[in-house]
């Protein structure tokens, strides 16, 4: 998340302020529901004329000595808060590397309120018409990036970069932007308009002045950029838990955040010195920069899987893609073209994030939305410390059909003594409800957003890597098995750290019909085993539909507690100590309509010896849409059994005495049991 305006000293003080909040004030924490937007282009011709401009920044901007070939100046006002303003400019052929430094003026009335300028960059557009778009991205470093460099060279050293996070290393490219070749043409440098504090809030004209120096160098940069091969086998091959963070930060977001080896290093390192995690996504800011550089470090840590991933930043709120090496446009509001005299003319309207949702599943990732209802906009004081942190977006924008995952928790997780969970906590795992019962299967997930690695106290918004921890049930270590998972719901989270209790919660029907976790049953009655490990002194509570249905005392640190389902809904575990939410699964779904999938049997070849044979045919699940799960099927036939794999197969192979008709069936959480006829003849 990014994080603006000033902070209170402590994480806990925010926590000690909402936590005795009632009820019905939580609920007021919800994030409020926004216009709604639609998508396509708007005619060239809506040109939006310059105004009496604010006072120039005339001084050179601060930091690192530039010698700049250009400097474009002007001001922007209220009524373009939540857009993106091109500022175009030519690089000449024999370019070697593009220097981009930018300021703006803050509130000269309120300084407790900031005007907040957003950088990105973008190479000439392949038609020279038209918004530039993602083919042409080379970058986005938010507001934390003031002086930029891309060139062909890659980027400095972790040393030079400890040492100054935001100095200029000349010819090299800044992290949060892709190296490559300098293309002559027409650039732009993109300025989103975060914020502007109106006069009412505090600034005289209600305007940000702004100023952008360019250089240009034909200096040699010396060897080219060398991407690293994002390593895509499984680092581990059998099925089972495994603990990971899906928001995780470094070098590549905010300058100054923790280098690759740090972070890591302690993800990676056992619990108490590190993390303790099997996993976790790299969600740098947009860019993906840090794609290319998961190679160099993937060996050093054998077993543990680094996952590609991007948190995609729109000034209405937060996603993650996850799983693909594809950059998604972050930018929901109008796009617009600055003319050398200051005019705008608007080249694309608003698009709703839901067509973000649905390029991420092009891509082959999946979708998550990032702390949902922290520092909600519609709280006095909350949108100026995390602008666009809470998620903003209307049903209609958002498009819950194609959300895979949301973040029950994120960050810090609350207070131990007296025990009371991060308040925001609450109001997420209650609108997860909530999109649970509009009948949207969207998976819980329990996430850092570190930025520090393990550094601790790292500010209001920040915690160590693995607080909180979401543990899946994969049928493999791997980017792709992960990913499975996710949209399977086989998940449950943990708040606090990696090390802490663990849940296991399966079904049966009456039918005999299994399920875990995450599994819908069309069934409306089952017996329910819950079961949670180390988690003694905690009280497990029985959710239904988010309402609590049962609830017992752990007593021991290996329990057992069975139950009857009787009804449709979601049913879920969550354990508690006090009011501390330190654990919850993902629900098992009764009463859900059956999933549209289909299952072919093709035989294998039969072998004569002496009186038996051996009969060995293949069993293949197909998915008729995203949602439906091919593993972990059980195939049944003639006392032999096997789960079909993460592609929806599997193989049985039976000695049998005589050629005749047989049957086999196939069971499945969220299936009608499949009934396969297969017939053996005599061979000839």
């Amino acid at each position: 998340m990014v994080v603006a305006g000033p902070r209170p000293r402590a994480y806990a003080q925010v926590v000690v302020r909402l936590v005795p909040l009632a009820a019905g004030v939580l609920l007021a924490l919800l994030p409020p529901v926004a216009a709604a937007h639609h998508p396509g282009a708007q005619a060239a011709s809506n040109v939006v004329p310059p105004v009496a401009a604010a006072a120039a920044i005339e001084d050179p901007c601060p930091g690192a000595p530039i010698t700049p070939d250009r400097v474009i100046t002007g001001d922007f006002g209220t009524d373009l808060m939540r857009s993106y303003v091109f500022v175009p400019f030519d690089v000449p052929a024999g370019t070697t590397a593009v220097r981009v430094k930018y300021c703006y003026d803050q509130p000269d009335i309120n300084p407790e309120l900031n005007h907040t300028i957003d950088l990105g960059l973008y190479e000439p557009r392949a038609d020279g018409m038209g918004p530039w778009g993602t083919d042409e991205f080379r970058g986005w470093g938010g507001s934390s990036h003031p002086d930029v460099t891309v060139s062909a060279a890659g980027f400095s050293s972790e040393e030079q970069y400890l040492a100054d996070p935001k100095g200029h290393v000349p010819g090299r490219t800044t992290r949060g932007f892709r190296p490559g070749p300098i293309g002559p043409g027409k650039w732009a440098a993109e300025l989103g308009v975060a914020a502007v504090v109106s006069q009412l809030e505090g600034d005289s004209d209600g305007r940000v002045a702004w100023r952008v120096e360019i250089e240009l160098s034909e200096e040699p940069i010396g060897e080219a950029y060398e991407p690293a091969p994002y390593p895509r086998k499984p680092v581990k091959r059998d099925a089972g838990w495994y603990a990971g963070d899906l928001h995780v930060h470094g070098e590549h977001s905010a300058l100054g955040d923790a280098t690759m080896t740090e972070l890591l290093g302690f993800a990676f390192s056992p619990r108490p010195d590190g993390a303790g995690l099997d996993f976790l996504t790299l969600s740098d800011y947009v860019s993906g920069s840090s794609w290319a550089e998961i190679g160099r470090y993937q060996p050093r840590y054998p077993g543990k899987l680094i996952i590609r991933s991007a948190e995609v930043i729109t000034y209405r709120g937060h996603l993650n893609s996850h799983a693909n090496s594809t950059n998604m446009d972050y930018r929901t509001g109008p796009l617009y073209e600055r003319a050398d005299d200051g005019a705008l003319t608007q080249v694309r309207s608003s698009t709703p994030p839901r067509l973000t949702f649905e390029r991420i599943h092009a891509a082959g990732g999946f979708t998550q939305i990032n702390h949902p209802t922290i520092f909600p906009s519609n709280v006095p004081g909350f949108a100026n410390l995390c602008r666009g942190c809470p998620w903003d977006y209307s049903d209609e924008q958002t498009g819950y059909e194609f959300v895979d995952a949301w973040e029950v928790h994120t960050g810090p997780a609350g207070n131990d003594n007296p025990p009371a969970s991060n308040p925001f906590t609450l109001t997420a795992i209650q609108r997860w409800d909530e999109l649970r019962r509009a009948g949207h299967r969207i998976t819980a997930v329990a996430v850092s957003d570190s930025h520090n690695a393990g550094r601790t106290p790292g500010g209001i918004t920040q915690a160590p890597i693995g607080q909180g921890t979401t543990v899946v049930y994969a049928d493999a270590l791997s980017e792709a098995a992960v990913e499975r998972a996710v949209q399977l719901g086989h998940v449950f989270v943990k708040i606090w750290a990696s090390d802490g209790p663990d849940l296991r919660l399966d079904a049966v029907t009456e039918d005999g019909v299994e399920a875990m976790m995450g599994d819908p049953l069309a069934a409306k009655k089952a017996k329910f085993t819950a079961r949670v490990l180390n988690g003694s002194d905690r009280r497990l509570i029985v959710m239904r539909d988010g309402e609590e249905l049962s609830s017992r005392d752990v007593t021991s640190d290996d329990f057992t507690y069975e139950f009857e389902g009787d009804g449709a809904g979601d049913y879920r575990l969550q354990l508690q100590r006090g009011t501390a939410v330190h654990a919850l699964t993902n629900p098992i779904t009764l009463g859900a309509a059956p999933l549209a999938i289909r299952a072919t049997v093709k035989p294998a070849r039969t072998r004569a010896r002496k009186k038996k044979r051996r009969f060995a045919f293949d069993v293949r699940l197909q998915a008729q849409d995203r949602e439906l799960p091919l593993a972990g099927a059980v195939v049944r036939f003639r006392g032999k059994r096997a789960r079909t794999n993460a592609a929806g197969r599997a193989k049985i192979s039976k000695r049998l005495r005589k050629p005749r008709r047989y049957r086999a069936t196939i069971s499945k959480a969220g299936l009608d049991p499949l009934r396969l006829r297969v017939k053996v003849r005599k061979r000839r």
